[in-house]
């Protein structure tokens, strides 16, 4: 596992800073129930993996849904997972026994069989990916045909704003840990998933009052999207993605 994440992560959070940063998951999250209705309703069989679950605040809350049959959380840092999990389910509720913790690494392969999950998901953890190539060809791999990936709170870059945004990433805690932090802009990741074997679409996510009211300016001031992709299986995969 590269270490310097691990070791960051490891320190854990401030309990002051647990709530906001749940709280936005939840808002996120909230920006695609219908598609998980859509997807997803009548069904009581749907297997999870959450990559980069940290809080698991994204798995606790997915598990209160009837169709989550079962939920693998995976991080790198256990320690900051047992944490906070404890303040996520005072906070949200959720079901225990529909979850599960796996210590992994998401740049390294995945302890799963091809075809096991029928959802992947990450919140604001693909841009820690120090192989994104790699890491997209494990999601493909762990998901059935037609299976889904989807991330949220990714770190996007915006057209007028992708210097200041890279500066200020340069001058981070993260960073200066020799935490794998990148921003990129939607067109990259699309590519990216297309280049794995994925149909990504891209839908608009304003978190709070002020983000609806500068709507317009999603994409070129700021860039806010939940990025959803299906696995496209007609795609040839370049070799190397397995």
């Amino acid at each position: 596992m590269a270490c310097a994440d691990k070791d960051y992560y490891d320190q854990g959070v401030a309990e002051h800073n647990i709530r906001p940063f749940v709280d936005d998951i939840a808002v996120y999250l909230g920006n695609w129930a219908a598609e998980r209705r859509r997807w997803y309703s009548g069904r009581d069989d749907v297997r999870v993996l959450e990559l980069g679950a940290g809080s698991c605040a994204l798995s606790f809350l997915l598990s209160k849904e009837p169709w989550m049959a079962e939920i693998v959380a995976g991080d790198i840092s256990p320690a900051r997972c047992e944490q906070i999990r404890p303040h996520v389910q005072e906070m949200f509720g959720g079901d225990p026994a529909k979850v599960t913790f796996a210590e992994l690494d998401f740049n390294e392969p995945l302890p799963f069989p091809d075809g096991h999950f029928d959802l992947v998901a990450m919140d604001g953890a693909l841009h820690h990916s120090r192989a994104i190539w790699f890491t997209i060809g494990e999601i493909h791999r762990v998901l059935k045909p037609g299976g889904r990936f989807v991330a949220q709170r990714e770190q996007f870059l915006a057209v007028l704003t992708y210097r200041l945004k890279l500066a200020r990433l340069l001058e981070t805690e993260e960073v200066q840990a020799g935490v794998s932090e990148n921003a990129y802009f939607p067109a990259q990741y699309a590519y990216y998933l297309r280049a794995g074997g994925f149909d990504p679409e891209f839908k608009a996510v304003y978190p709070s009052w002020k983000f609806r009211f500068a709507a317009v300016l999603n994409g070129w001031i700021f860039a806010k999207y939940n990025i959803f992709a299906q696995r496209a299986n007609e795609v040839a995969r370049p070799a190397g993605l397995s």
